[in-house]
């Protein structure tokens, strides 16, 4: 008896044991905050404890803010962080060299300004996140690449840029060749690229001030802002592609966006796929005509009922977001705006 009373307490002990692990392992990198007007220097602190990654950060040492989220993914409370502080983010890999030029680099951008002779790497267009009816935040570290192939170390950078939305940066003066590594998810495949050069790579999670909202803001859903990042974007000339940011081919905006649509909720991905195929039509649609008629024919697209009702919920899942005063600005400044163009003209 007293054996097999033993043997049910070691049992019941071990069966405990294992909840609690499962417990810490379901929620490991998920994040739970109840900030009320806290600095935002210990809020993102504790994203960054809680969620496992490095946040840095360029906003002002006074920036306050509050946050009440419970186990959410750290990109999704990174997300409402800079809703409620007008400030955008993003992931980026780093790579240099050496160590040292990489520290240095974060530390002109936590100063606010931007590193010299470093080059950007950084994606044009529409991506999955476009495409999100949610607004929920995704977390490209884990979009898929498939590399086309050898290349110097720009033309792969400005590759994996445009075919998945994140942020690459590396000094203007590096350009060793490197091999290809195979398909994989970024987190695996930008750092290998990096190491196969002969340097190393950070990844980090970047946060900078956008300074004052503006009604212009509020029409592009508060994405798109100014500011400073880490390096100086590839001009079209000089592009490893021969194109810049702005100009990208049909097929790797495709691309990027059946990659970062894969991340979206399984719910979200068959809608965002309709999206994307109405916006591929209009593109191809369009491409070959002349600058004018294409404007116009964009202009026709984007305020379409259709557009307009994608942007209003593009817009309503960001103000899901922001605080109670934050509204009642945006919507002040909307009004504001309606009667400019109302009674601006004096009629």
């Amino acid at each position: 008896m007293l054996i097999s009373r033993h043997s049910l307490l070691l049992s019941l002990l071990g069966l405990g044991l294992l909840a609690l692990v499962w417990h810490i392992y379901s929620g490991w990198g998920l994040v739970t905050i109840n900030a009320d007007d806290e600095p935002v220097d210990r809020v993102l602190a504790s994203i960054s404890r809680q969620g496992g990654i490095e946040i840095i950060s360029n906003l002002p040492p006074d920036t306050r803010v509050s946050l009440r989220v419970r186990r959410v993914p750290a990109v999704e409370a990174l997300d409402i962080v800079a809703v409620r502080t007008d400030a955008s983010w993003q992931v980026a890999y780093l790579g240099a060299p050496d160590r040292q030029t990489i520290d240095t680099a974060l530390a002109t951008f936590r100063a606010g300004a931007n590193p010299e002779n470093w080059t950007s790497f950084r994606a044009g267009g529409m991506g999955g996140g476009f495409l999100s009816r949610s607004g929920a935040a995704l977390d490209l570290r884990q979009v898929e690449w498939t590399p086309d192939g050898d290349a110097n170390l720009p033309a792969l950078l400005q590759e994996a840029a445009e075919k998945t939305g994140v942020y690459l940066a590396a000094p203007a003066d590096w350009s060793p060749q490197v091999a290809s590594p195979g398909a994989g998810p970024v987190a695996k495949t930008i750092p290998q690229i990096f190491a196969d050069a002969g340097g190393v790579s950070r990844e980090v999670f970047l946060i900078r001030t956008d300074g004052a909202t503006s009604a212009e803001d509020d029409d592009r859903g508060g994405w798109g802002r100014g500011g400073n990042w880490i390096g100086r974007p590839v001009a079209p000339a000089d592009s490893p592609s021969g194109r810049g940011p702005g100009n990208l081919p049909t097929e790797r905006l495709a691309q990027r966006a059946e990659a970062q649509i894969a991340l979206l909720r399984p719910e979200e991905q068959p809608r965002a796929r309709e999206d994307l195929e109405t916006m591929r039509k209009f593109w191809n649609e369009v491409r070959n005509l002349p600058k004018k008629q294409r404007r116009e024919r964009a202009r026709e697209f984007f305020t379409s009922p259709a557009m307009q009702e994608r942007m209003e919920e593009r817009r309503a899942a960001r103000e899901n977001k922001m605080t109670p005063k934050q509204i009642i600005q945006r919507s002040q400044r909307y009004w504001d705006r309606k009667a400019a163009a109302k009674y601006g003209s004096g009629s």
